[in-house]
């Protein structure tokens, strides 16, 4: 996996990952993040963005560099962080390719959350954990993770029901827990997500269709084989008008129920294509529905 821009990534260092749960009870909770004031611990600067407190303006360092720059505190609210990314066959496929957003989505998500100060883990799923990145702490540590990420790759049938109840990492981790999948598992997610929930997480939901999922250019006679199922038998389908209309119909109510169900237990869930630009996911999409703040 290529390294990110430095320019992305400064803009990723002001962002913090949103956990309702992990900031009931004030500051006396085992979070660190970035936050102002001076009854907690100085950790670094940055240059002054529009919208930050103008009271943690660093004025000996404006007249030194006639730049505005802010005073970082740390104040001791780590987080766990894990990023479950589904790596079953069903991921590599689409153009683009589903599992390569997911795995870019995983890295952002990694970098924002190590940048406060959280400690972040990443665990490869289809049926089983095919793959763990152990938790660690510091941005320093970010290569680790582009490392472990392309060396993933997509194979197997997805259970996110199983793979993800038998991540026993999570005991005793209160923390935040993201979701990157296609999630068609064909035994379903609410055993996941219930799962996560007694685990005291915090879960956010990241479904990702190719294009050519959301909207099939296909017609004809066909043959088609299940991406997880290569030595199933192949199913042959007449691809009319009305075909793609039950296909798009289904696909609609089958995501609904989805996002229904997330609504119903208070979990973020938010629809992508696999076409969509970081920059947009990341400053807008995931933005707006308060993911990051």
């Amino acid at each position: 996996m290529k390294t990110f821009d430095p320019d992305f990534l400064k803009k990723l260092e002001r962002l913090a990952l949103h956990g309702s749960r992990l900031v009931q009870g004030g500051t006396g909770g085992n979070r660190r993040s970035k936050a102002k004031g001076s009854s907690i611990e100085f950790s670094d600067f940055r240059e002054y963005s529009l919208g930050d407190d103008y009271r943690s303006i660093d004025w000996n360092a404006y007249a030194r560099f006639e730049r505005l720059f802010i005073k970082l505190y740390m104040e001791e609210r780590e987080a766990n962080v894990t990023v479950f990314l589904d790596c079953s066959a069903s991921m590599g496929e689409g153009k683009p390719v589903k599992g390569v957003l997911a795995k870019k989505l995983a890295a952002v998500f990694a970098y924002i959350a190590l940048s406060s100060y959280d400690r972040v883990g990443i665990a490869a799923i289809n049926d089983k954990v095919s793959g763990q990145l152990p938790y660690f702490s510091g941005k320093q540590g970010f290569s680790r993770v582009l490392a472990f990420l392309d060396a993933l790759p997509f194979e197997g049938r997805t259970s996110l029901n199983k793979s993800i109840a038998s991540f026993n990492s999570l005991r005793g981790r209160r923390g935040i827990s993201i979701v990157l999948s296609d999630f068609l598992a064909e035994d379903g997610y609410l055993e996941a997500f219930k799962y996560l929930k007694y685990q005291q997480q915090d879960v956010i939901a990241i479904p990702i269709l190719s294009p050519e999922e959301l909207d099939p250019p296909l017609s004809g006679t066909l043959r088609l084989l299940d991406a997880e199922d290569r030595e199933g038998r192949p199913v042959e389908v007449e691809i009319t008008p009305n075909t793609l209309s039950l296909y798009k119909k289904a696909l609609h109510e089958y995501f609904s129920s989805l996002k229904n169900a997330c609504m119903n237990m208070e979990i973020p869930c938010i629809q992508v294509s696999s076409a969509v630009s970081m920059d947009e996911l990341i400053f807008e999409k995931l933005h707006h529905a308060g993911v990051i703040r």
